[in-house]
Formats: structure tokens, sequence, C-alpha cells
């Protein structure tokens, strides 16, 4: 079922506008290649670059240094798969990280432009990750799984802690060190993945560790009756698919020639499997990869997936990419021996080499006599040098920006003998100068006092409704001095209802609470609508934010203090250990320096990085065995292998990495005696081994040729990948945008979440069921009856004399089935296309998402009519149109946008459009003419610039902001946009034009 809009930023040179690469022919393979596809490699590539794109074996090897143009190679390599003929659909390419693969996507796009190619063909190749192409395979094989939640590395903890006694967890705590529950949950949460990506039976776990074997079987039940599913299992899932035969899973992917598989040395061995599954099954095999940048052994990486890829494929080709377009030639040259002296023969020889050699540089190797020194320095070097001038690679010359620097550390969580984690020194040397700074590696925020007032907050009301005196004493010691606004009168008609909803004595009807709304009054309380803090500050709090919305997910209900209390001890937790925000892509980044683990950064570049904290026994680290819970009998494979463990050769690895994110000014940095430490520390012999004539030991001078230029922030290549929910958001008010997409901030998440996803399953599953005629009433509350789910209202235990809440919902949705095949029986005299996905350009776009259509076929199988559908579970009541619950703007925007790609992308001649409200089954008609899609486009393209520009203005009005999740934290100002002074055009309703509503309800006058 529809799903949405993905909007995507691009950069795409040479394409400004969608009737630049529109192909009006009727459907792919439709390629019309207007220049000689050798010629167009030999401009646009190098020499060795253009060797691995045309390379024509079975399997391909491509070795990529760092820097060396990996993803601009891959792009051309599917151009040149395209314009010799193949079809986009038969392409795959699957990449580390989503963004990632939007790096590809916009490459791509520039690189088909390049060979008269329309770049719409992106949408009919799939570029992602492993993860979301196995998620696609299993809704293939069951549109059930199209409604299971996704949980990452937070939440599943969070789904142990919240189903802990039904999962039988308890008995593992004596394992823990202290009996700890944290470490109990962490270690579950460990084998667990463990588990699936290595490919272990739990029948092979019970037999050496019953008690262990029992909570992972327990965890297997829960999470396929909750209907969660997390990136380890999504994986595993799609492997045993394929090793079963499942014909479901052939047939979705049987349009596969070509498989790209981008970072291969990072590859884990269920990932493996399914590149060998999906090989067997395609006509060529394109691994990327390096190996000395193979740094995730530790969580099951096999580097020798890329160290014997030959000797498995003895036909195989192995080009190489050996240029390096980022750093200097002494940090390539002084890399590349380092890695090469730690290595020696258990690394694939290379040759690199910079490709540009430009000034002002500067190398440095530092060794302090206490760590507050060395923080200090790294403080004023990176105050000295921001505002000075820097020539990025495209050759635009600018002020370098806090942005530009970089604090990579081997452990930035773990404490110094002071207590203090050891990122602490620097984060306070940056602050006590005034510059901001992001801290990538987890815990970070409850560092800023924003929230950790938050988080102290909380835990007042876990053991009951605090008194005056201790409310007075926490708001004038913890609050006021983080938020000088606050009003006490306020917060403490906060805590007396909190306190009050969090203890209801028992015996009564329990009561749901919502957390995420008692952090909104909080926060309202605290006014934190006139404090007017840095964006730095505010994506904290919005972190905090992402926190609790990920404990609303996971929990049924919070609706006891056990429960509440839960939450607090979460909260504390994260404080301690760091909250994992690896998987944190909704946010874009401040400009501020990051601060950093190595790993956090991997794929990332920055003009100044300082590689600091690099002692012996630092960094390198000492070696680490094997610490899971999983029997050693069942992980002997991977521990041979080196995996899920810490030697040197992985940290030599993990070094090179951090030092070939620098461009021009690496700065390696280490000292004597660290914070409350004793003992004198000893140089790393990494650092030793940095030795070059261009590298500097002397720490008072500033790098020769420094010029001063006004700060200016490169423009970041993605900018920030997006749904059309999120560019609704921006078009309806941009500061609501800002507070999703800018900071994080998420709104509660509602009893009834998922009762429009699972009636969109059980509309999918009934055509999928009955492809060859109509389904009955009964047929219809029956597939109801196999998919309805909902995750937080909880079934009654006595359904049939006394039905709740849960049982009523799924009644309606028999309804809303039963309705729909009654009233709407001709959808099935037709076929129907479920999301199937789109990608295409507009402007500095590429907008990428899933369209349902149905499709009417003469007897010959020629299309004879397409239809657009949105189906959406609400009510339209008697007049829709008027309904001032929905937005028809949005709504028709969103429809048109389907249309479009269906002509364009598809090939599918939709001639019309609507929207299906199912709840009382109306299908409304949206027009869809040229002039309709085109102004949708323009709105689009209007939005994508002000968010490009960074404008974000508040466009208040008092029937929209009373509707706003964020209300209570917006200063609601009217203020004018300052990119541009256009007025993008009005969107065609059913009825009628009218603009989006950042202007069409707008208060210029409103006084908040």
């Amino acid at each position: 079922m529809p799903v949405g809009i993905c909007i995507r930023f691009y950069y795409l040179n040479g394409i400004t506008h969608l009737s630049d690469c529109i192909t009006k022919t009727s459907k792919f393979p439709r390629l019309v290649v207007a220049v000689d596809i050798d010629s167009v490699l030999k401009r646009e590539l190098t020499p060795q670059q253009e060797i691995a794109a045309k390379d024509p074996a079975k399997e391909v090897l491509c070795l990529a240094c760092a820097g060396s143009g990996k993803s601009r190679t891959l792009a051309y390599r599917i151009a040149r798969l395209l314009a010799e003929g193949e079809a986009p659909e038969s392409i795959v390419a699957f990449t580390f990280t989503v963004k990632a693969a939007d790096t590809i996507k916009r490459r791509v796009a520039h690189a088909v432009s390049r060979v008269g190619i329309s770049p719409n063909v992106i949408g009919a190749m799939y570029i992602g990750t492993v993860h979301s192409y196995c998620q696609q395979i299993l809704g293939r094989i069951n549109p059930v799984y199209r409604q299971y939640d996704v949980l990452d590395d937070n939440r599943l903890k969070l789904y142990l802690m919240s189903r802990y006694k039904e999962i039988g967890i308890k008995p593992l705590r004596a394992r823990a060190p202290q009996h700890s529950y944290f470490a109990t949950i962490e270690q579950v949460s460990n084998a667990w993945k463990i588990l699936n990506d290595e490919l272990i039976s739990i029948e092979a776990v019970k037999a050496h560790d019953e008690t262990l074997g029992n909570v992972l079987y327990n965890l297997s039940q829960c999470l396929e009756r909750d209907q969660y599913i997390d990136f380890s299992l999504m994986v595993r899932n799609a492997v045993l698919a394929f090793r079963r035969n499942d014909p479901a899973a052939r047939l979705a992917v049987s349009t596969l020639k070509h498989l790209m598989v981008d970072e291969y040395q990072d590859i884990s061995p269920s990932e493996e499997a399914l590149i060998g599954h999906l090989h067997s099954l395609s006509d060529t095999l394109f691994v990327v990869g390096d190996d000395d940048q193979s740094i995730y052994a530790w969580r099951g990486a096999d580097v020798n997936n890329i160290l014997t890829f030959c000797e498995r494929c003895p036909d195989a080709s192995s080009p190489k990419l050996y240029e390096n377009f980022r750093s200097t030639p002494t940090i390539v040259d002084v890399s590349n021996a380092f890695v090469a002296a730690e290595l020696g023969a258990s690394r694939i020889e290379k040759s690199p080499r910079a490709y540009y050699d430009k000034s002002p540089r500067d190398f440095r190797v530092l060794w302090f006599d206490s760590r507050r020194t060395e923080a200090n320095w790294v403080a004023d070097r990176i105050q000295a040098l921001l505002g000075t001038e820097y020539e990025d690679p495209d050759g635009i010359v600018r002020g370098l920006t806090p942005a530009d620097f970089a604090i990579l550390m081997r452990s930035t969580r773990k404490p110094e003998q002071d207590g203090l984690p050891r990122h602490a020194v620097f984060t306070q040397a940056l602050g006590n100068i005034g510059i901001h700074y992001s801290l990538e590696a987890g815990g970070g925020p409850f560092e800023r006092p924003q929230v950790n007032v938050l988080r102290s907050t909380f835990q007042l009301l876990e053991p009951g409704s605090p008194g005056r005196v201790l409310a007075k004493r926490h708001f004038e010691s913890v609050v006021l001095p983080a938020y000088p606004h606050a009003d006490f009168n306020e917060m403490a008609a906060v805590l007396s209802k909190w306190g009050r909803e969090i203890h209801t004595p028992a015996g009564g009807a329990r009561q749901r609470i919502y957390p995420q709304q008692l952090l909104y009054d909080l926060l309202k309380a605290f006014h934190i609508d006139r404090s007017e803090f840095a964006d730095d500050v505010m994506r904290d709090i919005g972190l905090f934010s992402r926190m609790i919305q990920d404990v609303e997910s996971v929990y049924m209900s919070v609706d006891s203090p056990d429960r509440f209390a839960d939450i607090c001890h979460f909260l504390e937790h994260a404080a301690d250990a760091g909250y994992n925000v690896s998987t944190d892509d909704v946010v874009q980044r401040p400009d501020a320096v990051t601060v950093s683990t190595v790993h956090q950064v991997k794929g990332l570049e920055f003009p100044v990085v300082f590689v600091v904290d690099v002692e012996s026994q630092r960094f390198p680290g000492s070696n680490r065995s094997y610490q899971g819970w999983l029997p050693i009998q069942v992980m002997t494979p991977a521990l041979r292998r080196g995996a899920y463990q810490s030697n040197v050769a992985e940290e030599a690895r993990l070094f090179y990495t951090a030092m070939t994110r620098a461009e021009r000014y690496l700065y390696v940095t280490g000292a004597e005696l660290l914070p409350n430490g004793i003992r004198h520390k000893k140089r790393s012999r990494f650092a030793n081994r940095l030795v070059h004539p261009e590298i500097s030991r002397e720490s008072t001078h500033l790098p020769a040729g420094l010029v001063p230029r006004d700060q200016q922030r490169r423009i970041d290549e993605t900018v920030l990948p997006t749904s059309f929910s999120d560019i609704r958001y921006y078009l309806r008010c941009p500061m609501d945008y800002r507070f999703r997409k800018g900071y994080g901030f998420t709104p509660s998440i509602p009893e009834m979440f998922g009762f429009g996803k699972t009636v969109h399953t059980a509309i999918e599953k009934l055509h999928v069921s009955f492809p060859d005629g109509v389904p009955t009433g009964e047929d219809a509350v029956s597939v109801v009856d196999s998919v309805f789910h909902l995750k937080h209202v909880p079934k009654s235990g006595n359904p049939e004399e006394n039905p709740g809440p849960y049982e009523n919902a799924k009644a309606s949705a028999g309804s809303i089935a039963t309705r729909y095949v009654q009233e709407h029986s001709a959808d099935f005299d037709r076929i129907r296309k479920v999301e199937v996905r789109f990608e295409i350009p507009a402007q500095n776009a590429v907008i990428s998402g899933s369209i349902d259509l149905l499709l009417k076929e003469d007897p010959t199988g020629y299309i004879t009519d397409a239809e657009v559908i949105d189906f959406k579970a609400i009510e339209g009541t008697d007049n829709p149109l008027e309904n001032d619950k929905l937005d028809w703007t949005e709504l028709s925007m969103q429809v048109q946008l389907y249309a479009k790609a269906a002509r364009e992308v598809l090939g599918e001649n939709a001639c019309t459009g609507s929207v299906h409200l199912l709840k009382d089954n109306q299908r409304i008609c949206v027009p869809i003419s040229d002039e309709a899609i085109a102004a949708a486009v323009s709105d689009v393209e209007w939005a994508v610039r002000g968010i490009i520009a960074g404008d974000y203005p508040m466009r208040p009005h008092p029937e929209k902001c009373e509707k706003c999740d964020f209300r209570s934290l917006c200063a609601r100002k009217p203020q004018e946009f300052s990119f541009s002074s256009e007025i993008p055009p009005e969107i065609h309703l059913p009825e009628t034009k009218e603009h989006v509503r950042a202007f069409s309800l707008y208060d210029a006058g409103l006084q908040h």
C-alpha cells in the first residue's frame, strides 16, 4: 500500500528541471542513448575507474582505496550497463548505509544523464541497504511483513526490557557482573543478533545452553506474535527463504541480473549467504571494498570475504582504484605505510597516490604533558583555523566552519580516573571558548544541562508525586540554571498532574500515560519557546524526545508505576552507557565540531581531523577475547576468523580509517598524564610509526599560507533524505519541519497507532489472494482476521462476551474491508500493482517512494487503463472536501506525484487519480492533468530550495497551531521567508485550487 513519497535531495549537475530528464515513451526498457558510452567513460573517469566500470567479467572484485571515487565508479558502471541495453530493474546495488545509497543514487542520476539516459531510470533499479532489500523480499513472500515494525539496537533492548518476564530473562542475570540487569539485557541482545548474523540455529544453542536457548526461542516467538523484526532477522529470514527455495522469494528477485555490493569488507556471514543466493540467480557480481578499512569484525564482519574472493571465484578480475581524491600526498603515503607495516602479509598490497597536492595543509604528531593541555591545544587550533580559506574539491573557495572539524577517539564514553567520559575534557575545552560541538557517539545529550534536567525531573516522579519543598529545591538548583525562563508554578502543576496519573491507586482501572506528553508539558513549563537555544542544544533535547519515542514504540502501554520506573532506569542507563545513534539518519547535523568514535564517521570526510587520545593501551587498545554468552561450541567458526574480539590488526585498520578521514589537516595527539591519573602513559606504537619529512612534532606555529575568509558551510551532497510526509511539513509550516527533522522531536504514539497500516495490509492481501475473482464479504473478514494487529492496544480477556477496544477496532477493519469488496468489486477486475517503487528527479531532488496502481488489460495483455489510488484509513464524513481534518493540498499533491511517477517512471499512462477514504468508503477524484502535476512538482522544488537554504520561518495560524504537535515548544512569531520572495503555485484540488498552508493558513499579525 502507499506509504508516502520519499524526497531525497541531490545536486544533479546539469539537471535543473524535470523537463530536462523526462523520456516520453511507454515503459521500460525505454532507454535512448544519445552519446557513445566509451567516450563518456573516458571523459568522466580516470583510467583505473574506466577499467572497473567496463570490466565484463562475471565476478569482479574492485579494490578501492580510501577516497578513490568508488561511488562514482559504481555509478558509471550502472550507466554503462544501461547504455548497453540492460534493463534498469535488472540492477541491484547494496550499500552499507542509507546515506551511502543516497550518494550513489545522486551519482547515478548524474552519470546516466551524461550518456543521454533519463535519470528516471533509477526508480526501476534497487540501490539501498541489504536490510531494506530483504524487507522487500519478505513483503513479497507475505504482505503481513509490511506491517512489521523495525527494531534498531536501542529498540531491541527496550523490547527485551518490556517483555523481560515473558521471555524468561531473569535466570540469566546471575551470569552478568554484579548481576547487572542492563548488562544482561545487552548480552541477550547481542546473542540474538549474533545468532542471526552467523545463521546459528536455536536448537544448536539449546544443545549446549538450554537456558539461553529457551530465552532466544521465546524472543523469536514474541517478535513474531507482536510483529516486530530487527535488522539481523530480516537478513536471516530472507536467506532461509532462499534455502527452502521459496517460489515467492525467487519471484521477488526474478528481474535481477547484475548484483553490486559496496563496502564488501564489512559484510557479515548472513549477508554473504544472501549474496551467494542472489548471485546464483544473477549474471554478474561486482563487489567493491578495501580490506584495510574492515573495522567491524567486533560485530561479525568477515574480512576474509574480500581477502579470499579471487580464490573462491577463480575467474574473477580485480581492478584497482588507487588514486585518492580526498587527502594530501603526505596523508596518503603515511597512512599506507602505516597499515602495510602493521598488517604485512595479512592484507592485499596497494599503491595509493594522491590526486591533488593543495596547500595550506598540516600534518603533526604531538605529545603533551597532560590531557588538559592536549584538549586546550586542540580547541585553540580549531579556533585558529576557523574562518581560514579552503578550496573544496569542486573548486569552491570558502572559509572553514565548525562542521569542517572532527575530533576522533577510540572511545568517547569510557570513564577516566576522574569519573568523566573520555571526551569530556575535549568538549569542555571547546565549550570554554564558545565553539559548538556535536557528540556523535551517544550518551552525550545527558551532559547538556538542558537534557539532564529532563531526565532528573522524570526521576523525581518515580517514587511518587513530589512535595512542594522538594519540587522547589529541584526547580531552583537544577531547572532554573538550565532553563532561565522556567516558571515554578507551571512546573508544580505539571508534577502534580503527572504524579497523580502515574501513581494511580491499585484496584482501579489502569490508566495509560504518554511519557512524550509529559516531556512536552515540562518543556512548556520551562518555557523553551522563549529560550532561543542554539541548534546543537535543541538537537540534543530532540534526541531525548526520540528516546521517549523508542520507549513508547515497544511498550504496549505505560500504565503503571513499575513501567514508568522502567523508563527512568532506562534513561539512567542511557546516560551511563551511551545511546546508540549509529542509525540516526533523520536529523540534520548542526554546524558544529564533530566529536566521535572512529566507527561513527566511517564513510565521512573532513578538511581537519584530530585523532586524539593516542597512547599505549588506549589506541591501540588491549586485545579483547569474546565476551558473549553464546556457547563457544557454536561460536568456534566465528572466533577462528577473529570475529567478536579485538586484536592489534583490527586496531590498525581502525587507526588507518581514522587518518584517512582527513583531507588537508591531520593532527595525531596524545598525553602523558590522563585526568586524575598517576601512572605516566607511553606514546602509542601507532603514533611512533608515523614518519615523514613533512610531519611536524612542534605545536606552536600555525600552518604556512593561512588566509582569512568569511565562514561558509560546505553544502552536503545529500543534504537530508526525507519522505513526502516530511516535505509536507515544510509546506505546512517550516518551523514544524525544523522541530521534526532539524532537531528530531517526535509526537506521542497514539493508542490506535498502526490501524491504518493494518487495514492497508488487509486490502493488499485481498488483491493478492483473489487475483482472478471478487472476494465475498466473508472472505474480507477472514483476511482481516489473519492480518489484523495493533501493538499498543491489549486484547480483551473475554472477547466474546466483553469485547474491548482491540476487538472493536478489528470489527471496524472487517467492516471497512467488507464494504470495499462490495462497493468496489470492479477493482478486482483489474490487475493491482502494490507498492511499485519509483524515483524521479525534481530539480535538486529525487522523489522516490512506492505507488499503488490499478491496471486494466485487453485480451492481448496490453494495458488500456491505469488508475493511481492513495488509500487512507480515515473518514471523509458527509462532505469530505469541507472536512477541516483533511488537508486536500497535501492529499492532492501526493496523488499528483504518484501519477507523474506512473507515467514517466513506470511507463503506465495513469488517466485518473483518487484518494480512497476507507473508513466510510469514499473515493474522491484528484486532478492529474499536466498543469496539476507541474504545480505539485513546483511546490516540492520550492520546498527543497528552502530546506537547502536552511530557511525555517514560523508561519502561525490559530487553526493550524492548535493541531500542531509542537505547539507547546514554539514561539509562534510570524516570520517571512528569506530564501525566496516567490510564492509557489496553487495546488489543484478536486474542485478548486489553493496555496499550501504555509501561505493559505498564515496570520502575519498573530501574537502568541
